[in-house]
């Protein structure tokens, strides 16, 4: 009951904050924006240009996020070719990422310069799922391995995430919408730039009495509901001209409730994450040396209930310590470099499910440095090179590296671009220190991947298309087999190093804007991801999968967007999920020049199909909402 009434009152304070943004705060935003701007401080964005230039790049604006009428991280990055998603397990469940076909720890998520995997999971991933998309600036998904300032296991690649930053004295939004299963949802926020400081707070919430995760079409009765809450919060100060520190924090907290795949059973799992970060730029010789120094650290905390489970709970943690230099030798030669220390930890009390053995902690430290040199030796061609050292104190030293070539031809608007790169990827905490599943002999993955693609603007950049060829290996694979039981009081199975791995593919994407009213987005992947020891193909990853959209400005103030997803087969360890074809409508009509009325179906023609076999869709669903900024 207290965390039940805990949960209510942040949804209604996301409604008061949102109730305070439309009533008295409207005076507020009056005088305050008789305030001279002042310009923010804006360094080059991280990393070497010729290094970008060489990498497979797929965007997702915020704007593309309004239009979309996007509310999740997953939603967003299915928009981008290359990107596999799990499937959603439960009312208002996250999803695993893939990019490539590599596996889900092969993928790193960064939000504001914050690395976000959960320690505590067996492949030390992030999940992406509900988020207040409303703060998002941008999305990129850096497409194969990128063992640079990211780190050394990112043999996939990275979904880096930049938030909103202020431009205006004050500034605010507020959603609400209500939907099918009885959904509530809304975010507010408050931004502002006074004087050398800029801020950004928000709250948001979702609240859902749910339908069954047990598929109907299988027997599923009982509804699973879902809710939701997240805080978040950035301060930056221009302490002199050339230097800037900065803030980020957020916290969420999620209860959600499931079944297994064969009946309702009403398990469910209490979720916190949390992470912070205090960080400074400093900017010398006019702009030619840029320096970045940062301190973060994350939290999560999962606690399962229901049978087999006593309140399990696992906790991890991660804290990193970064710098990055950033220096244009000239206008032709640009030198990155940095080093960083990253200590894990995780800890277990799991009476339910070993309880012989319910607690178990474990840590580690890896320290690691990098160069990267991007050159540009003629106007049309950009060359990079990266060269990682890792020490891990389990594991020792390890080196990966990338390079990479890019050649425009600027009369023709066309783009080529290659790059091959390696990564290291070693075990986790879960898999090597589990009571149960873990082992303690485990030796790290090692990956290498390598694409070509090329990018093609026409119509003098109103249609720009582009694909890419791909192909991975991975050696020593971690994979999770089957056996007889070890310990007394658990189950057979654990851990180990079982498979060699390759994977091809093709990435395709498209955009376009035929007249100024029209829009129109599309990507698909085919991917082939074999055992190499077996030659058999992994069908845990789908074959095929793509996404279209269409966006009409029919009126000057109205705006109708049809979105299209296609997946094919895959296999789960429970059966095939057959191939689907889901359609979604969203529609926004300004009401005034700060108001706007939104709405949306989803799954149109309300197709019945299955992410993962045995587990519910919702069906045709809908919503209603409204937007209103000042």
């Amino acid at each position: 009951m207290h965390k039940r009434l805990k949960d209510q009152g942040a949804w209604l304070a996301v409604m008061a904050l949102a109730t305070g943004f439309t009533g008295p705060g409207s005076a507020v935003a009056a005088d305050a924006v008789q305030l001279a701007p002042m310009t923010v401080f804006g360094a080059a964005e991280p990393g070497v240009a010729q290094e970008r230039a060489t990498t497979a790049i797929g965007e997702v604006s915020a704007e593309e996020i309004a239009r979309q009428q996007i509310h999740r991280l997953d939603d967003a990055l299915r928009l981008v070719p290359g990107v596999s998603l799990s499937g959603r397990q439960a009312p208002g469940g996250a999803q695993a990422l893939r990019i490539r076909g590599l596996a889900q720890r092969n993928t790193r998520v960064f939000i504001d310069g914050v690395e976000m995997s959960d320690t505590s999971q067996a492949q030390s991933q992030h999940m992406a799922g509900e988020w207040n998309t409303e703060e998002i600036e941008r999305i990129e998904v850096l497409r194969g391995p990128q063992p640079g300032r990211f780190g050394p296991d990112t043999g996939g690649g990275v979904v880096n995430i930049t938030t909103k930053r202020p431009t205006t004295p004050l500034s605010g939004v507020v959603n609400a919408e209500y939907g099918r299963f009885d959904t509530k949802r809304g975010n507010a926020s408050v931004a502002g730039l006074r004087g050398p400081v800029d801020y950004r707070l928000s709250l948001s919430g979702t609240h859902s009495g749910g339908y069954s995760d047990f598929n109907r079409d299988r027997g599923g009765r009982e509804k699973d509901p879902f809710r939701q809450w997240a805080a978040a919060g950035r301060v930056g100060v221009q302490a002199t001209e050339d230097l800037r520190v900065e803030a980020t924090a957020r916290y969420q907290r999620k209860t959600l409730t499931y079944d297994p795949d064969t009946r309702d059973n009403d398990w469910s799992r209490d979720e916190t994450h949390g992470f912070a970060r205090v960080g400074a730029t400093l900017n010398s010789l006019d702009g030619r040396l840029v320096h970045r120094l940062g301190v973060a650290n994350t939290s999560v905390t999962r606690q399962y209930w229901g049978q087999g489970n006593k309140g399990d709970t696992y906790d991890g943690h991660k804290t990193r310590l970064d710098y990055t230099g950033q220096a244009a030798l000239s206008e032709r030669v640009t030198l990155g470099y940095g080093a960083d220390a990253t200590r894990e930890s995780m800890a277990q009390f799991t009476p339910g499910f070993a309880p012989r053995t319910p607690s178990m902690r474990a840590h580690n430290w890896r320290n690691g440095a990098f160069v990267t040199a991007g050159v540009t030796p003629l106007t049309a061609l950009d060359l990079s090179a990266t060269l990682r050292g890792d020490h891990h104190t389990d594991f020792g030293n390890r080196a990966t590296w990338r390079i990479g070539a890019a050649y425009t031809v600027a009369d023709t608007g066309t783009t080529l671009r290659t790059s091959y790169g390696t990564a290291w990827q070693p075990p986790s905490l879960y898999e090597r220190h589990d009571p149960c599943y873990g082992r303690g002999d485990l030796r790290p993955e090692r990956s290498q991947g390598w694409d070509a693609g090329l990018e093609q603007a026409l119509f003098a950049g109103r249609v720009t298309a582009g694909a890419t060829l791909f192909a991975a290996r991975t050696r020593d694979q971690l994979n999770w087999l089957y056996s007889a039981p070890t310990r007394a009081a658990c189950a057979g199975g654990g851990y180990v190093n079982v498979d060699r791995t390759r994977t091809e593919g093709v990435e395709v994407e498209l955009t376009a804007r035929p007249t100024d009213g029209i829009d129109l987005r599309a990507a698909y992947t085919w991917q082939n991801v074999e055992n190499a020891n077996t030659g058999q193909r992994l069908r845990d990853r789908p074959l095929h999968e793509g996404t279209a959209s269409v966006g009409w400005r029919f009126r000057s103030d109205s705006h109708a967007n049809l979105g299209l997803r296609y997946r094919d087969v895959t296999r789960g360890y429970n059966g095939d999920s057959s191939a689907f074809f889901t359609a979604d409508l969203r529609v926004s009509h300004a009401l005034t020049d700060t108001v706007t009325l939104l709405g949306r179906i989803e799954n149109l023609f309300d197709r019945r199909y299955e992410e993962i076999r045995g587990h519910g869709t919702p069906g045709r669903s809908g919503s209603v909402g409204l937007s209103a900024r000042f």
